[in-house]
């Protein structure tokens, strides 16, 4: 039972270290009009990886609201607000579905695979995906009288909210995929 609560105190607190790196990493590269880099989903990604669904969901909504809190989000009302900050964050959280054959993988000593690969791609491509279909319907509901270039909302919403997916899509890929070929020890669950 100790054991137990130990274990879980360290998933809490690797998930608030991760959630304030996002908060920390999302600051380094500001959000621009009509581009996103964002950077904070390399933690939870690599945090909802090495612990799974519940854990990742958490600890990116705890990132969503620490950027509400911390003045680091823009906010046109509530609905947008919880839509574009702890839901979007926390969809990155859903990557933690792939914990258990990523840590398989990994603890089979088949970091480099093209298995591993592939699962990191669903991973990747869930959790960035969905963040970025979130902004999407914001970017469609709440921001469509921003619009520029003259296009519809749900055009420009595509062009700003794609293109910041494949760009966080690509950047997140490179950086995980490194991280896990370099240092496997950073996906698989070392409390057994």
């Amino acid at each position: 039972l100790r054991k137990k609560m130990e274990i879980k105190n360290r998933i809490l607190v690797e998930g608030a270290v991760c959630s304030a790196i996002a908060v920390l990493l999302s600051a380094i590269i500001p959000t621009v009009e009509w581009i996103d880099l964002s950077l904070g989903i390399i933690p939870i990604m690599i945090f909802s990886l090495r612990r799974g669904l519940k854990a990742g969901l958490i600890s990116g909504c705890i990132w969503g609201l620490l950027m509400m809190v911390l003045g680091r989000a823009s906010i046109l009302n509530i609905w947008q607000g919880i839509l574009e900050y702890p839901l979007a964050n926390m969809a990155v959280g859903l990557a933690g579905i792939f914990h258990q054959p990523l840590v398989e993988q990994v603890e089979q000593k088949d970091s480099k695979s093209r298995k591993t690969k592939l699962l990191l791609c669903s991973a990747i491509g869930l959790g960035v995906g969905l963040k970025y279909f979130l902004h999407f319907i914001a970017g469609i509901i709440f921001w469509g009288s921003y619009v520029q270039w003259g296009l519809t909302p749900v055009w420009y919403s595509l062009v700003v909210n794609g293109g910041s997916f494949l760009l966080n899509y690509v950047i997140v890929f490179l950086i995980v995929n490194i991280l896990v070929v370099k240092i496997p020890r950073i996906i698989s669950d070392s409390d057994k």
